[in-house]
């Protein structure tokens, strides 16, 4: 998503977060019985309000489902990473994404993409190995790789655990197959699963971007998403995009004349350093830093 809009949302949500928890101080305080959010609960443009959060600027608890859960249909691609190695995937080199406005820190390498006991890890190193960025003498190398594979509509998912740190960006994204041709926002994108490293923590964002039409998603988790695997997904039909989180729906957009979502998209996981949404790492960023891939798996409904 575009560093712009995803600074002045994540600020949306600082200032909302903190409004809920001066909030509840001071009901406690009243005598009244009332818990934080989730107490009961386990290329990346302008940023609105977290759903359910209608005339507020915090993000929203996590909600009863709003749709039934993921109908998969018979399955056409998957990569566990097991057999084929990275062969299924082609990977960017450069300092893609330090451009204005995103500024972003890193060098992309292939070889910063390994595969170990059948876990895909991408790694975010400092020092730039020698190469040069935009800014100067790069200060870190990581990894950023795009499927061959490209489909239209169906489910696609990926059980992952992402890097935590300041200054670290983990996503699994889609983007336009046609993104060569047309560029962004007009290819479209689908950010399924994105974080920025700032707190809160536990706050997973997921995003779509389409022309003149930027929509975010937010699901609070009962802990830091770096924590532990989750399985992150989308359910993309000509009526809409549904997003989930393990197994459970959490936000749709639902489709509309023109949208750009009728044509196949690749599949991409990348581990951004620095820049102006995730803003720069700071010292008590330990690297290296690493996001994980158990599997990923895109389904076609059908018989």
């Amino acid at each position: 998503m575009p560093a712009r809009s995803k600074s002045a949302l994540w600020l949306g949500i600082l200032i909302g977060t903190a409004l809920v928890a001066s909030t509840s101080f001071l009901v406690a305080r009243a005598g009244h019985a009332i818990g934080s959010i989730n107490s009961a609960s386990s290329s990346h443009s302008t940023r609105t309000p977290a759903p359910g959060q209608s005339g507020s600027v915090g993000p929203s608890p996590i909600p009863t489902p709003t749709g039934p859960p993921v109908s998969h249909g018979r399955i056409t691609w998957n990569d566990d990473f097991s057999t084929k190695g990275l062969s299924g995937w082609r990977f960017l080199t450069g300092n893609v994404g330090g451009q204005a406005p995103m500024h972003e820190l890193q060098y992309y390498e292939q070889s910063n993409a390994t595969v170990s006991h059948g876990t895909l890890v991408l790694t975010a190193n400092k020092g730039g190995g020698g190469n040069t960025c935009k800014y100067g003498p790069c200060q870190y190398t990581s990894v950023r790789m795009i499927s061959y594979f490209q489909q239209a509509y169906g489910v696609f998912e990926a059980r992952i655990k992402l890097a935590g740190g300041l200054g670290i960006w983990p996503a699994f994204w889609m983007q336009g197959a046609n993104f060569n041709k047309v560029g962004l926002p007009a290819a479209g994108e689908i950010d399924i699963a994105e974080i920025n490293g700032q707190p809160p923590t536990n706050l997973l964002g997921g995003y779509i971007h389409a022309p003149n039409n930027v929509k975010p998603f937010y699901q609070l988790m009962p802990h830091a998403l770096s924590d532990g695997y989750h399985i992150y997904a989308i359910a993309w039909t000509t009526k809409g995009i549904t997003f989930y989180v393990d197994g459970k729906p959490y936000g749709n957009f639902a489709a509309y004349s023109g949208w750009p979502y009728n044509h196949p998209f690749n599949i991409i996981l990348s581990l951004a350093v620095g820049g102006k949404w995730p803003r720069n790492p700071p010292a008590s960023t330990h690297f290296p830093v690493h996001m994980y891939v158990s599997w990923l798996r895109v389904y076609r409904p059908g018989r």
